[in-house]
């Protein structure tokens, strides 16, 4: 350990080294900056007492065993303040399973406005408006919180303002090291960008390699010091759309576009013939039997039927549905609900309302 004699508070030497034109201008513009937020501040009094203050850190933090290569990998004192209430410590390998089914769904907006909002009040605090040179800084701190995680292994941002004074445009390249996590991330960083007011124009994707690219440019709201949340949530939305749309879902696996036709009640699981409704029933059967309530089996039972749109539940209680258009006009398929409710009880109907006695 160096001994406290070299490192005292006493400035007396000099040392002379030699840097480029524009660190040197780069240096007195943050010890100015510095110093008008904090004029109490001995570090930044002077450019000197800034140089000393970090040449002493530094080598302290050496004999500690740090590196150079280290600080590429620290993690920003704001960002991480920010992020803690809203993360944990997960097992990746459970949440990469977990987020496969979520892969082509929108975000519910509901339980995400807190954060949303919290994340665009931090965001529009870090950066001017029109300096496209805080953004990007504001980016490379963002940055260091993904380098410290092990579900990325890099990303850049590019931003090319117009000549002209019009609206700037930027790429953002990101690559993942799980196939899922690093799509919801594609989804997440997209419905940031909307948050702060950029318009993503395009998306490219590499499944195989697990690498996304984003288009961009700006619009009116990046520097807008307004909320204007309803603006801000519709280009979530339409950005959001450029990552999960049927154009891409169709070339993934069949589940994703089954789990969507599911939600529309317009629609309806027809079975071919009479072995296939007998193979899904039993399923439905033996779970029941095996992990519910004896007396609840009908009521799951015509829960199932519900599920796959073939009734409207009236009332669970009292076990009355009615039977949807399209299967009453179905002789085959009635029979099979009909056929399969009658070994369980008794059937009646009063005003088109079916009722299991």
């Amino acid at each position: 350990m160096t001994s406290k004699k070299y490192l005292s508070d006493k400035k007396t030497s000099q040392l002379t080294i030699s840097i480029s034109p524009a660190l040197k201008d780069w240096v007195k513009r943050y010890v100015n900056v510095k110093r008008g937020k904090n004029p109490k501040d001995d570090r930044f009094k002077s450019i000197s007492a800034f140089y000393s203050y970090v040449i002493e850190n530094m080598l302290e933090l050496f004999e500690k065993g740090k590196t150079l290569d280290d600080f590429s990998r620290l993690e920003d004192k704001g960002v991480k303040d920010f992020f803690e209430p809203f993360t944990f410590r997960a097992t990746i390998p459970l949440y990469e399973m977990v987020s496969e089914s979520n892969r082509y769904t929108h975000f519910t907006l509901g339980f995400t406005t807190h954060f949303i909002l919290a994340y665009f009040n931090f965001l529009r605090k870090q950066f001017k408006p029109g300096s496209y040179d805080d953004l990007k800084i504001l980016f490379e701190r963002l940055k260091s919180r993904v380098s410290l995680s092990n579900i990325s292994k890099d990303w850049r941002l590019e931003i090319t303002p117009d000549e002209k004074k019009g609206p700037a445009q930027g790429v953002l390249e990101f690559i993942g090291m799980h196939r899922n996590l690093h799509y919801e991330n594609c989804k997440f960083m997209a419905a940031v960008f909307g948050m702060l007011g950029v318009k993503v124009t395009d998306f490219i994707y590499s499944q195989e390699d697990y690498y996304g690219r984003l288009d961009l440019i700006e619009t009116d709201l990046l520097f807008g010091r307004e909320l204007a949340k309803r603006e801000r949530i519709k280009l979530i939305k339409e950005n959001v759309r450029f990552i999960i749309n049927y154009d891409r879902m169709l070339d993934d696996k069949d589940i994703y576009l089954w789990m969507n036709l599911a939600e529309d009640n317009e629609l309806y699981v027809c079975f071919r013939n009479k072995s296939a409704f007998n193979k899904w029933i039993k399923i439905i059967e033996e779970d029941l039997t095996k992990f519910g309530n004896k007396e609840n089996f009908l009521h799951k039972i015509l829960l199932f039927f519900s599920k796959i749109h073939w009734i409207r539940i009236e009332n669970l209680k009292n076990l009355s549905f009615q039977i949807e258009d399209f299967i009453e006009n179905n002789q085959e398929q009635k029979q099979f609900i009909m056929d399969y409710l009658s070994k369980y009880s008794e059937i009646s109907q009063i005003d088109g309302i079916y009722y299991l006695n």
